[in-house]
């Protein structure tokens, strides 16, 4: 038997008996949809925003005021938004590409003769992970049916981190920002409260008992640092589960929750990352150390949010990052996943995902990650950018690419243009080597020619005077090819200055690239350095230049 508490599930319409401390947030949710068409709800991660939609929220309507659907991104959001309303229809659609948004709900509305509600949870991920055609569909489309007649009320849901991300599409849906809701974490006062409500909840009566459960929630507030004032609702549930395992130990009858359950070293802001910890310790007797931590890094983004993913897409992944894992170990450890609530099931067959069952969790295992999983990520990012560069790279460039590919192949797209790279350079050397060549061959000729002529014009200087002048003519004459040779080095150093240039500039286009895309501190450090180094680099060349303007 598990632990009975919710653990990493949000609250849904049915846990309303065990849903404490959001009633004054419920009503507030529910007034301000009132007279609204859609609402922006926003909030930290782990203030519980799902759950307040999916229990507090849909237990404030009767059946015949609302037909609510919760929708993900998916694949793409368009395509998730069809597959989510046709599932419920009676009369199933044909893909249509004629069909829009206001076509489906009308549909919809058709049918059930309800409002309409469309939830679009974690709504971040359209804006992190969408392509940029996905996304200007989409808010095209959701400005037509907040214009549209049918009765549809549409919330958007999401991290309050990213919700700057949405003014980029402001222009294609004006009121985006208009109604909104945010959703504080709880403080230590309420969260005690909470604590202790589940404690003595009748719903649990039959799955444990309580000493006191005044003092067990004080003891668990206990575990948090003083200064720490806002409380993550998850790392309790996942607490009293763990305080729940420790009293079922060596018990026939009901565990019996008390204080003393509570251990000094216990922490409760790193009980997630503990908890995470000691379930791959557990598998690496049969999977080994490092894989269970593979599967579970495919299904966080770049930025540690959840992913979904088919065992399919998993399976494809893993294969192509060369994880040496056959497909019947890949099933046995989403199971292992699955049965210890770490991962989740959605959907039916034959579209069954997996995501991870919380985005604190899906932060918890991105601040695991071993460091080649890191380094594999970060030369994914690297190669996407550098791929989508129109000129040829420097080798600068291919200096910084290169230890990457230790970690990750590069894909055919970059291998080309590296490849295409690699030969201009050469080329470029060797051209540069034949001309130099050429240059000091023919300084050397004249330069022997002038000497041979010089020694038989002074042997011969009284009969031969006239010999004598012409071959110190043709000395000056290999002085004047000397002063070309300076001018053609002189040359090729503004063409190399020139080319650092260049350099600098796309290493300074890059830069501003990372940090519009948000790409990371390391990558942005990186490009800064290489901008200085070029920059020496290209002062090296340039105090060169300098020093033959003032001796020629």
């Amino acid at each position: 038997m598990k632990a009975p508490f919710k653990f990493l599930d949000s609250y849904s319409q049915g846990d309303m008996e065990v849903f404490f401390g959001r009633k004054k947030e419920t009503e507030n949710l529910y007034n301000a949809l009132t007279g609204v068409k859609h609402l922006l709800v926003y909030g930290p991660s782990g203030a519980g925003k799902t759950s307040l939609i999916e229990c507090g929220l849909r237990n404030q309507f009767s059946d015949a005021d609302w037909f609510a659907l919760t929708i993900r991104k998916g694949k793409n959001i368009g395509e998730s938004v069809f597959t989510t309303i046709n599932e419920v229809l009676k009369d199933k659609l044909e893909p249509n590409k004629a069909l829009n948004f206001t076509n489906l709900v009308e549909s919809l509305f058709a049918e059930k003769y309800q409002p309409v509600y469309l939830l679009f949870d974690q709504f971040e991920e359209l804006l992190i992970l969408g392509e940029q055609e996905e996304k200007i569909a989409f808010f095209k489309a959701i400005n037509d049916l907040i214009r549209y007649k049918v009765p549809c009320r549409i919330l958007f849901i999401m991290r309050e981190e990213f919700i700057g991300h949405l003014s980029e599409f402001e222009y294609l849906c004006p009121t985006i920002f208009q109604n909104r809701f945010r959703l504080e974490k709880m403080n230590r006062n309420n969260v005690q409260q909470v604590i202790e409500e589940i404690l003595d909840a009748p719903f649990y009566q039959d799955t444990f008992t309580v000493a006191d459960s005044q003092l067990l929630a004080q003891k668990i507030i206990e575990r948090l640092p003083d200064a720490q004032k806002e409380i993550e609702l998850t790392h309790v549930q996942v607490f009293l589960s763990e305080l729940w395992e420790r009293a079922s130990e060596g018990q026939d009858g009901l565990p019996r929750l008390e204080d003393t359950l509570v251990k000094d070293s216990d922490k409760l802001e790193t009980i997630l990352d503990s908890f995470l910890k000691k379930q791959l310790k557990a598998m690496e007797v049969t999977f080994g150390k490092k894989l269970p931590l593979e599967v579970l890094a495919l299904m966080i983004s770049e930025r540690h949010t959840k992913l979904q993913l088919t065992s399919k897409e998993i399976k494809d992944e893993l294969k192509a990052k060369q994880v040496l894992l056959d497909e019947v170990q890949i099933d046995n450890i989403l199971d292992i996943f699955e049965r210890n609530r770490i991962l989740r099931k959605l959907g039916s067959e034959p579209n069954i995902k997996y995501e991870i069952t919380h985005d604190l969790l899906a932060l918890a295992v991105g601040q695991n990650l071993t460091e080649d999983i890191k380094l594999r990520q970060k030369a994914v990012d690297i190669y996407a950018i550098y791929q989508d560069r129109i000129a040829l790279f420097s080798q600068t460039d291919l200096d910084y690419i290169r230890p990457y590919k230790t970690y990750w192949d590069y894909p055919d797209k970059l291998k080309e243009k590296i490849q295409a790279s690699e030969a201009a350079i050469e080329n470029e050397k060797n051209t540069a080597l034949t001309q130099a060549l050429a240059i000091a061959e023919r300084e050397r000729g004249l330069s022997e020619k002038a000497k041979y002529r010089s020694y038989i014009a002074v042997a011969v200087a009284i009969v031969a005077f006239c010999f004598f002048c012409w071959a110190i003519i043709q000395t000056r004459n290999a002085e004047t090819q000397s002063q070309a040779a300076i001018i053609a080095l002189k040359n090729s150093l503004n063409s190399d200055i020139q080319r650092f240039k260049n350099e600098i500039k796309n290493a300074n286009n890059n830069l501003n690239i990372f940090k519009i895309n948000n790409a990371g501190k390391d990558l942005i450090d990186n490009e800064t350095n290489k901008i200085y180094t070029l920059q020496k680099q290209q002062k090296v060349y340039q105090n060169k230049l300098d020093s033959l303007n003032i001796h020629n």
